[in-house]
């Protein structure tokens, strides 16, 4: 490893540290519960979930949550604390009763307007952070559900490590909260994408090609997407090797310019992207049409499960968030990045065995026929 990892990773090293020093101090302070009252789900009229890191994928996961409490318990009243693009996804899928969008700048008069209103506060990831704790706390609800929180006062109700995938965890959720046992859907609630699938259609019926590929080059934080020369090393490669598939570029947010200087470089018109706007829709639509779509460990892979349409993953070398975020749709297959040279070790998502990925696509393939 050379020196400028060894620097960059023991100053994670030392950061984590810092965070590690900082909830035990926050733990004092804040896990303590207010409420002595004993849980009881009937009771439960009023909940606020956590969602305040506004990531699509967490997004895409507790949009199976709220739908599934519109259908068997329409009279409790659900508030999501999170972002815009949660808000987004959500109100297109599965519409909360209510959001509270956050900011540093609101914080305050968000606790001061809520404290004390909710039976249940909910928070299924699987950290928690000194942040966390602390806004959690500030709400005073009666209960606390949570995941993998044990270990705190604050919360009362879990739920078990048995439900380690974030899809199982909200439906683990939902069911505690439900009288009767309800069985686990296999699709999770989307936005509709019926106009932009026939636009998908018309332009793959005019390009003659084998198989059609959804690709997303990009994932959250810099590890977790390509680069420009890694993007288009990894193209020019698979079609080198793959000279009947169509490439399928997912069109993506502040990344317009990246993808379309991306296409006139490679210069291949079996590597195409919709010019359109990026959404949610188009994303669906592409993941639902072409043969496979390959993309980084971000909301791609859970727009796949939801509607369980075949993904190739690219995960980092760490057992836990592999298990809490694999793909589950049907046909799917993962790759994995190397082994970190060390704990503080970051590994960028184009660092794999490109024959993972041919046995990947390989797989998928013949499944399908």
């Amino acid at each position: 490893m050379n020196i400028v990892k060894k620097v960059k990773a023991k100053w994670r090293f030392i950061r984590n540290n810092i965070k590690r020093l900082k909830l035990n101090v926050y733990k004092r302070k804040y896990d303590k519960r207010l409420s002595d009252e004993v849980f009881d789900a009937k009771k439960v009229k009023n909940i606020l979930l956590l969602r305040w890191d506004n990531k699509l994928g967490d997004a895409i996961m507790c949009g199976g949550f709220i739908s599934l409490l519109k259908q068997y318990r329409p009279d409790i009243h659900i508030t999501v604390l999170t972002g815009s693009t949660t808000r987004e996804w959500l109100d297109k899928s599965a519409p909360a009763d209510e959001y509270i969008i956050y900011s540093k700048s609101n914080r305050n008069d968000i606790i001061k307007k809520n404290k004390g209103r909710f039976d249940l506060f909910i928070d299924l990831g699987t950290h928690y952070s000194h942040k966390d704790l602390s806004l959690s706390s500030q709400f005073s609800a009666k209960h606390y559900m949570g995941f993998n929180k044990k270990n705190y006062n604050l919360f009362n109700v879990h739920i078990s490590k048995e439900f380690n995938h974030f899809k199982h965890r909200y439906f683990a959720a939902a069911q505690m909260l439900i009288e009767n046992e309800i069985k686990e859907p296999l699709l999770l609630p989307i936005p509709n994408f019926s106009n932009e699938k026939e636009n998908i259609n018309e332009i793959l019926e005019k390009i003659p090609h084998s198989n059609s590929i959804g690709v997303n080059l990009f994932g959250s934080g810099k590890y977790r997407r390509f680069s420009f020369s890694e993007a288009k090393k990894f193209l020019l490669t698979w079609r080198m090797k793959y000279p009947q598939d169509l490439l399928v570029i997912i069109p993506t947010p502040s990344e317009e310019k990246f993808i379309s200087s991306l296409l006139v470089e490679i210069g291949d018109p079996l590597v195409i992207s919709p010019s359109c706007k990026p959404c949610f829709e188009m994303s669906l639509a592409i993941i639902d049409k072409v043969d496979f779509t390959f993309t980084p460990d971000t909301a791609v892979v859970h727009m796949g499960t939801a509607i369980n349409k075949p993904i190739i993953g690219v995960y980092r070398y760490n057992m836990q968030n592999y298990d809490e975020w694999k793909p589950l749709s049907k046909c799917s297959k993962s790759i994995i990045n190397r082994e970190p040279y060390c704990t503080n070790d970051s590994v960028y998502v184009h660092d794999f065995e490109w024959n993972d990925l041919e046995k990947a696509r390989e797989n998928i393939i013949k499944a399908k026929v």
